[in-house]
């Protein structure tokens, strides 16, 4: 029997807050840490899962574990895209009211180079 079981209501009650709670204190704060967090945990919980099934633990139980944590671990990859967005466009924002620098300043500072585009316009650019 797995330690977390989501066929267990209060088990998948429990998660589902807990991920809203999450989803919450992450958009308030506007950084995509929280989400990058859940995500991790999803996919150990996932790893462990699958463990429990190779070591031969109850099929059915495990599979419908697995496939809940697969859910999860979807909505909180999208979760981490989105804020990451957020995050993105809030740097932006703060980037904007500073003053211009020179291009001494832009070479020195590679920080500004990716306050400009976001993780994935990079990873895009790229392939």
């Amino acid at each position: 029997m797995p330690i977390i079981d989501f066929t267990q209501p209060l088990y998948l009650i429990a998660a589902v807050t807990l991920f809203l709670l999450c989803l919450y204190l992450a958009r308030n704060n506007k950084t995509n840490t929280v989400p990058c967090i859940m995500l991790f945990s999803f996919l150990t919980i996932l790893v462990g899962h699958t463990i429990e099934l190779v070591n031969g633990g109850t099929v059915s139980t495990l599979a419908t574990c697995i496939v809940v944590d697969e859910a999860f671990t979807f909505v909180s990859f999208l979760t981490f895209l989105w804020l990451d967005r957020i995050q993105v466009e809030e740097k932006k924002k703060a980037s904007k009211g500073k003053k211009k620098s020179t291009k001494k300043d832009k070479k020195e500072k590679l920080d500004d180079v990716v306050i400009e585009d976001d993780g994935l316009d990079i990873l895009w650019k790229k392939v």
